[in-house]
């Protein structure tokens, strides 16, 4: 399973290299199938999520990792799932919301 989780990581992380803006940085935390993104500075995370969910699509915004209200302009996503067209369609979906 570590392949498949490591696999559907890389595919996300090319994915979001190709499909949202350019100012858009991306981290990956040791250990994990997650992704970090430093989005451009005036996308709000939290409004950004709402919109996304409408869409069925969903994010951790990053106020949610901070007590103090910090990383209102990062988003994580998760990438447990085995990578699939649904899941690239809703990383076209998102990019076009930021």
């Amino acid at each position: 399973m570590r392949g498949r989780y490591a696999g559907a990581v890389a595919r996300m992380s090319d994915a979001v290299m190709k499909t949202f803006p350019e100012e858009t940085r991306i981290s990956q935390p040791q250990g994990g199938f997650v992704l970090w993104l430093e989005l451009p500075e005036g996308v709000d995370s939290f409004t950004l999520a709402r919109r996304a969910l409408r869409k069925g699509v969903s994010i951790a915004p990053g106020t949610l990792f901070s007590a103090s209200g910090k990383f209102g302009h990062f988003i994580r996503l998760s990438s447990a799932r085995v990578w699939d067209s649904r899941m690239e369609r809703a990383l076209v979906e998102l990019a076009k919301l930021i």
